[in-house]
């Protein structure tokens, strides 16, 4: 019998439905109609589900090129959300994205991206996040509570271990499992347990020699048994699978169709008796159930995309952008003050063609784009604005192509006009970057540095007047050679179709720059932690740096950086209190309450993020045999938006798994212990050996470090951890 919805439609009975189908319709549902739609059941009533991509805009029909057939909202991409520190935010923007969705008849959105910025270098990092899987987890479960609260099944994606584009169809991520399950699993499985993610994409890499939607102790051990999903995997687009093996691994839906490992691979595998009906009807009511949670059964066939440019869209998008933009240095230049401005310089490629996006499959058609040029003229009535280019920005093969056979000569005469102009001018904001040509999927870059002569430009400019703010519009970290000679240093990362207006209001005081960094800036790429083991060498990408990723690796090695994990200024001070914490110690089973008062100290309004970061006991865990830690990984955060004077609390909390770390099985020590001689049995010191896998917590004494970054830490607090011989429940709660 159907049953009501919370919305008052009525559920239809899945059962039934599928006891209804035959053979090859349950088959044809595994594999998509085409390139967006999974095989509709005219007999019984299914209509073809439509899916877009995302994640910063719902991208809808595509046409040549992959760009969207009708505009769309495009909001700041997945580096930028990650900047913000601030689920709220992140969760109004997956909101707006899958109302954009719906407007294109889609109710299945390819998003978010949830792999970690492991190298500088990865074409894709703009679409995701960050280094970290604590922060991407929970600003992915905001993102996916937002979309699925419209109606809008959330693909958290790319499953797993998907940070590197050379040969990304091919290629193996090598990874031990312990980095795994506390790195690159973490932020799917917080997707999961605390979002209730409805759908999963498998990457196109192989995981340690197999694909992994071919990978049972994945699919169905980690994602379905010991996380609760419930609800489809798919595949990449295009991506390999086999028949047999992903069906019985736990793969539900092969895209795009026409299906070639499943659809009537599977109908016929049914009838050879190569593969029970049974698993290919859990398949089946997997897929149904998801449409029709999300309402995608009741939706009439055929309707045309209509997308709205909606008012409140535009204002999150500005809203949004503004929150993400960190301001890196600042000697008092910042906010500009218009009274004082009677000539202003803009300078730079991306001040007049900005970058809001990545290329690849986060690429739409936006309603519409406002550059850092137009919006700084509006505002400022009564200031010369004056512009010079200064360098050129390839944004194709062919142009990149032209400007290196013309030779660090083309753009001299640009640049000298633009020193020219920075020289007479009251002050100067000068936006360089990247675009969608060097930062894209299917690529990854070969260089940090900027592209092109905009280095040259900045030092020109910095030189002609030190009035000097630098604007970095990139979507990944980039060598910044000029960090401690520009006057103020900003990031504004691809942050949609209202960066030129966002900027504005930061430059100009009338927001505040909210970001904090979600990756760290490097002084050197051969610092980075992935150095050597980047990209893929023999079809293998080792990833070789294990737990020392991001910020754990240059804490561990006592590297320099040039800005660290966390950080971020703002135009005001804040004062961050003592933490209170309790209980001070950590029984089985137990959870800890962290409260941390924040006041505003300056005369300006500004937010400021609380981090707070878990340090094991030392030196114990460092003896041989004991598992290794990293001097700290970042486990609870907080935003406040204070005004000047202003108090509030910031309130965090932690459990068991905050202190956890995952062991691996081994059975064959005991074996190995009893071929020694007994004196030499006796006589060796070990360390722990679990005889099964998982999470287990270390007794001792732990730090939690409170701060507003991974360097800069205001407050350090000490709490025993009772631990135990025993892992955690397979369900351990999460902070």
């Amino acid at each position: 019998m159907d049953q009501p919805t919370s919305e008052g439609r009525a559920r239809r009975d899945i059962d039934a439905l599928v006891a209804e189908m035959t053979l090859e319709e349950k088959a044809a549902l595994t594999a998509g109609l085409d390139t967006w739609q999974t095989a509709p059941l005219e007999r019984l009533g299914v209509p073809a589900v439509k899916m877009t991509d995302g994640p910063n805009g719902a991208r809808g029909q595509t046409g040549p090129g992959g760009l969207s057939l009708s505009p769309s909202l495009c909001m700041p991409s997945g580096s930028a959300l990650g900047a913000t520190w601030d689920p709220q935010v992140v969760e109004q923007v997956g909101a707006a994205v899958a109302r954009q969705a719906r407007d294109k008849q889609a109710r299945v959105l390819l998003a978010p991206t949830v792999n970690l910025a492991r190298h500088p270098l990865w074409g894709r990092n703009f679409e995701c996040f960050s280094e970290d899987p604590v922060l991407s987890g929970k600003l992915a479960a905001a993102y996916i509570s937002g979309a699925q609260g419209q109606g809008v099944a959330a693909t958290v994606k790319h499953l797993v271990c998907n940070e590197s584009e050379f040969e990304r169809r091919t290629c193996s991520s090598e990874v031990d499992e312990r980095t795994l399950r506390e790195l690159y699993l973490l932020p799917f499985e917080m997707a999961v347990r605390q979002a209730g993610a409805l759908a999963a994409m498998t990457s196109y890499n192989r995981l340690n020699r197999r694909y992994v939607a071919e990978r049972a102790d994945i699919l169905e051990g980690a994602l379905r048994g010991e996380w609760g999903f419930g609800g489809i995997v798919m595949t990449d687009w295009w991506a390999a699978a086999s028949t047999l093996d992903a069906a019985e691994a736990g793969l539900d839906l092969e895209m795009p169709g026409p299906g070639r490992a499943f659809g009537p691979a599977l109908a016929v595998a049914v009838r050879q008796g190569a593969l029970k009906e049974a698993v290919l009807d859990d398949k089946v009511r997997r897929l149904l159930n998801v449409f029709d949670q999300v309402g995608a059964l009741d939706d009439p066939p055929g309707l045309p995309e209509q997308p709205l440019d909606r008012p409140e869209d535009r204002a999150l998008a500005r809203r949004a952008a503004a929150e993400a933009m960190v301001l890196l240095a600042n000697d008092g230049l910042l906010p500009l003050r218009p009274a004082g401005l009677k000539r202003l310089a803009v300078i730079g490629p991306n001040a007049e063609v900005p970058a809001i996006m990545g290329g690849g499959s986060a690429r739409v058609s936006p309603h519409y784009v406002v550059t850092p040029l137009e919006a700084l003229r509006s505002r400022l009535e009564g200031v010369e604005v004056v512009f010079e280019k200064g360098c050129s920005q390839p944004r194709s093969e062919a142009e990149a192509a032209a400007l290196a056979a013309a030779g660090p000569g083309a753009n001299e005469q640009d640049i000298a006009r633009a020193a020219q102009a920075a020289r007479h001018a009251d002050a100067c904001v000068v936006v360089v970057g990247t675009n969608d040509f060097w930062e894209t999927e299917g690529t990854d870059r070969a260089t940090m540095d900027l592209p092109g002569d905009q280095v040259q430009l900045v030092d020109r400019v910095l030189a002609a007047n030190p009035r000097t703010v630098v604007v970095v519009n990139t979507g990944a970290p980039v060598s910044l050679p000029f960090a401690g000679r520009a006057a103020a240093l900003l990031q504004c990362w691809f942050a949609g179709q209202e960066l030129g207006n966002a900027l504005a209001d930061v430059l100009l005081g009338t927001a505040g720059p909210g970001g904090r960094l979600p990756v760290t800036l490097p002084e050197r790429l051969e610092h980075t932690p992935a150095f050597g083991n980047f990209p893929a060498e023999a079809s293998l990408v080792r990833y070789g740096e294990g737990l020392l990723m991001g910020y754990r690796w240059y804490e561990a090695r006592h590297l320099p950086v040039r800005f660290p994990f966390g950080h971020g200024l703002s135009y005001t001070t804040f004062e961050i209190g003592a933490p209170r914490v309790t209980p001070r110690r950590l029984a089985r089973g137990g959870r800890l309450s962290v409260e941390v008062e924040v006041t505003n100290t300056g005369s300006l309004p500004g937010a400021e993020v609380v981090q707070l970061y878990v340090a094991p006991p030392a030196p114990g865990l460092a003896a041989a045999g004991w598992p290794v830690l990293p001097p700290k990984q970042l486990k609870a955060f907080g935003k406040v938006h204070l005004s000047p004077g202003q108090s509030a609390t910031v309130r965090l909390g932690l459990t068991e798994r905050d202190f956890a770390h995952w062991e691996v099985a081994d059975t064959e020590f005991p074996v190995l212990v009893g071929r020694l001689a007994k004196n030499d049995a006796d006589r060796q010191k070990a360390g722990p050996h679990r005889s099964r896998a998982g999470w287990y917590v270390s007794p001792g004494a732990y730090q939690l470090q409170v701060g507003r970054s991974s360097a800069d830490i205001a407050h350090v607090v000490e709490v025993d951890v009772e631990g135990g011989p025993a892992p955690l429940p397979v369900l351990a709660p999460l902070s």
